[in-house]
């Protein structure tokens, strides 16, 4: 079910130290007990979270009831305190915030590490208040390589305590890089074009708009625009269709469903407007695009979700 979630007004260095306390404390006083992979195995439902990027989360008060698929099945789990949950790039889960919890989230993307500390108090209607913070320039060689080992275990059937020795360094990682000064040689434009488009990558399904973006974020709806056209080389829109053509063409290669599903997982209502956008960018239908995955690949499994 959806939350409502609202930022907590904090400037990025107060966001980073409050997120970074509540990391240590976390690794201090816990250890994990168990790490749940999610796979893509199924097809994303309706209000599935879904991104390009892996994404690790950790609640750290009360239990994150969600749904993630877990080869070829979507399975419900109730992660608490000592449980993390790692999904990978192009996979899914659907939380279902019933209940009140605390969880600190991270979204490794290309170029920059997102970081949210969540707050729901549980119920259907009762808004999260939301604390966001990020690590520009992407991760060290480090914290690279510990993702890298954390996403190959996605592949297997990880027992032991290997996934939680792996993931607990993930996390050490990710501490030392939030408490590391920032790189203030970054040009202040380089970093806001970035977090405007970590927000994009990790926002694709919601219907995104320059002014709704611009009002998130406190800034005029023409510096969006400058800022996409001179530090991305296109207009923000042009974007929001890259990242969701790219979420597209996944779901397509690999999953049998119709093309609505296709057009609402990727934030398009009208599937015929949906097509159009994708035959602009990729030079085929989405039909086409398909059949020929399908005879490069071999025919996709039909998928219940």
């Amino acid at each position: 079910m959806g939350a409502t979630v609202a930022s907590r007004s904090l400037n990025a260095a107060s966001a980073r130290r409050t997120i970074a306390t509540k990391l240590e404390t976390f690794l201090r006083e816990t250890r994990l007990c168990q790490v749940h992979f999610a796979d893509s195995s199924v097809a994303p439902p309706p209000l599935a979270y879904c991104t390009n990027f892996p994404r690790l989360s950790i609640p750290i008060e009360g239990f994150h009831a969600m749904e993630l698929p877990v080869r070829g099945r979507s399975q419900l789990i109730t992660p608490g305190c000592g449980d993390a949950v790692f999904v990978p790039g192009q996979a899914w889960n659907r939380p279902d915030w019933a209940d009140p919890v605390t969880v600190i989230t991270f979204l490794f993307g290309a170029k920059q590490i997102g970081v949210s500390l969540v707050t729901h108090r549980g119920g259907d209607e009762c808004s999260a208040q939301a604390i966001k913070t990020s690590v520009q320039g992407a991760h060290d060689i480090p914290s690279r390589n510990i993702l890298t080992a954390l996403a190959a275990l996605t592949a297997e059937t990880p027992t032991g305590r290997l996934p939680k020795l792996v993931t607990e360094s993930l996390l050490y990682a990710c501490l030392r890089l939030l408490r590391a000064p920032e790189n203030h040689t970054t040009r202040k434009a380089v970093h806001s074009y970035e977090v405007l488009c970590l927000y994009v990558q990790e926002n694709f399904q919601l219907p995104l708009t320059r002014e709704a973006v611009a009002r998130r974020f406190g800034i005029a709806p023409t510096h969006v625009s400058r800022l996409f056209r001179q530090e991305g080389l296109m207009n923000f829109r042009d974007y929001v269709n890259l990242v969701r053509m790219n979420r597209a063409k996944f779901i397509l290669a690999r999953y049998d469903v119709p093309l609505k599903e296709v057009a609402a997982s990727c934030g398009y209502s009208d599937v015929a407007y949906f097509c159009k956008v994708f035959k602009g960018i990729t030079k085929t239908t989405p039909t086409q695009y398909r059949d020929r995955e399908t005879v490069i690949a071999g025919s996709p499994s039909t998928l219940t979700v």
